[in-house]
């Protein structure tokens, strides 16, 4: 079972992930403790660390240098093979493998951008995440495409080619993502894995984190509740169950939560 205290901690940063005080590696430092709680073991301070030889290796103060370090050959790339892979949302892995999907490539490229100056913002695109220059709104990058370069227009282009031309594009999709936002989706893409795999084991702390994320409705709680029964652990699934009928605010869905919360306590006895 994970460690407890990399939940406190998740939730203590993710809770005050949009101030402005807030030191700007909550992102990487969120990430990676997902990937704590998720995947195998790790230290989250030494694997911060493993940015710094990253950063040192950029020798550059402008973004074409960061993406032709980061993306260009012997770089880190993009996934197509097993993109809906668990490893693919473990920043660790990412890491270790070099190899991700487009929002986790993009947490790493702004946590190197950070240490060397170059200032760069998530972008939560439906579809494919970007990157975007933090000064320049009109300048983009596709970091699961070797780090290519796009204006808003690319950018709209790339919409297009995902979703084809029935979906309208929203100018408001190529605005920045707050950490809990980015840390929302990731924590979507491991459910989406998990599930995938029927891998319950690591889906149960995938569901525990969404139920952290500023927000979070009676849907994450339930969620979590079924993650926790399909592990066993009845009495936490039951907690949970009923936390979610607490955030339910109909009382008929809400009633059919505390029903099998009850069923579930009363088939311990």
């Amino acid at each position: 079972m994970p460690d407890p205290a990399i939940f406190e901690r998740f939730a203590v940063l993710v809770a005050t992930s949009g101030h402005p005080a807030l030191r700007p590696s909550a992102l990487a430092e969120l990430g990676l403790l997902v990937a704590a709680g998720v995947g195998q073991p790790i230290d989250v301070a030494e694997q911060l660390a493993r940015f710094d030889p990253l950063a040192e290796q950029v020798g550059a103060t402008d973004l074409d240098g960061l993406r032709r370090s980061l993306f260009g050959p012997g770089g880190f790339r993009g996934d197509g093979a097993t993109y809906g892979a668990v490893d693919n949302s473990l920043l660790d892995r990412v890491l270790d493998r070099r190899m991700g999907i487009p929002i986790t490539l993009s947490m790493v490229a702004i946590e190197v951008g950070r240490r060397v100056g170059i200032p760069l913002v998530g972008v939560g695109m439906p579809g494919h995440f970007l990157l975007r220059d933090a000064v320049d709104e009109d300048r983009f990058v596709d970091p699961f495409d070797r780090g290519a370069s796009l204006d808003r227009e690319g950018a709209r282009a790339l919409f297009g080619r995902h979703h084809g031309p029935a979906i309208r594009f929203d100018p408001s999709y190529l605005d920045p993502s707050p950490p809990a936002t980015v840390i929302a989706r990731v924590l979507a893409n491991l459910a989406n894995a998990c599930r995938a795999a029927d891998d319950h084991r690591r889906l149960e702390p995938v569901a525990r984190f969404r139920t952290l994320l500023p927000g979070a409705d009676a849907r994450a709680f339930e969620q979590h509740g079924m993650a926790l029964q399909r592990t066993g652990a009845f009495d936490r699934a039951a907690d949970a169950l009923h936390e979610a009928a607490e955030r339910e605010p109909r009382q008929e869905e809400a009633d059919q939560l505390r029903d099998r919360a009850r069923s579930i306590r009363a088939s311990l006895n």
